[in-house]
């Protein structure tokens, strides 16, 4: 059972500062030969996809790629990271089985030159999790999350946010597989850490908040639901103000709530 609409796979890594305008520019001052000039189109592929271009980023990573894995090798970290986010780039547009064998690719070489452990390993595993429970392939995501989760709490700690977000797609994933109470009684869990080590209010928190909110929806506990989805939009207008995104979105879905 899906308990939230399909999020977007986003690029991990990159630069993304300045204007569009300015990161076209940078590209146009480099040589593209070297890795000065490889980064400057990297980021402005990462602020495409990020600006909601994503057919012109898959061009350009496409690109970039073929140029890192030339004059790079195909085992150089910014070749990964290319390569990674061009899997993103790919189920952005909705070509999934390219994107999700670029993924695992990606996570395989990744494993296999930096370490199972090292954070950008463990950001390609999480990746690649969240795209199999996307694919509506939610037991091997289970498995996929149980797995970054654990070593992302040993290498991040309990309270990192990258940890509880982790344990966040974890509970989603076995609410795609019908196991909506366990999820609900995750996402309690992770409310509580988050408030404990990131403080309130917490992006992190906010979105753990809302998420049992729509568990406790789906399970029939309307009340609490209500509740829940209260606590998180009170965070949210603290992080973002009253006419903030996510503030309104978590006050119209109480307000639908009350309307049942």
């Amino acid at each position: 059972m899906t308990v939230v609409s399909r999020p977007a796979v986003d690029a991990d890594g990159g630069v993304f500062a300045g204007s569009l305008f300015m990161l076209e520019s940078a590209v146009l001052d480099r040589h593209h030969g070297d890795r000065e000039g490889l980064d400057a189109r990297h980021s402005l592929a990462v602020a495409y996809l990020r600006a909601g271009r994503a057919a012109e980023s898959v061009a350009l990573f496409e690109a970039v790629l073929a140029d890192t894995r030339r004059l790079l090798g195909p085992r150089d970290p910014d070749t990964l990271m290319a390569e990674g986010n061009l899997a993103a780039a790919y189920l952005r547009v909705g070509r999934d089985v390219a994107g999700l064998e670029t993924m695992i690719r990606n996570a395989g070489m990744r494993t296999e030159v930096l370490g199972p452990d090292h954070p950008a390993t463990l950001t390609a595993a999480d990746a690649l999790a969240v795209a199999l429970r996307l694919a509506e392939r939610p037991r091997e995501a289970i498995g996929r999350h149980v797995d970054v989760a654990a070593r992302r709490t040993h290498v991040l700690g309990p309270g990192h946010p990258d940890t509880l977000t982790s344990r966040i797609g974890l509970a989603l994933a076995r609410a795609d597989d019908g196991d909506v109470r366990t999820a609900a009684d995750l996402l309690d869990d992770v409310v509580a850490d988050s408030d404990r080590w990131l403080g309130r209010p917490h992006p992190v928190g906010v979105t753990a908040r809302g998420l049992r909110a729509e568990c406790l929806a789906s399970l029939g506990r309307a009340p609490a639901a209500h509740e829940e989805l209260g606590r998180a939009a009170a965070d949210a207008e603290r992080l973002w103000g009253a006419d903030g995104a996510e503030t309104v979105r978590l006050r119209g879905r109480a307000d639908e709530l009350d309307r049942r």
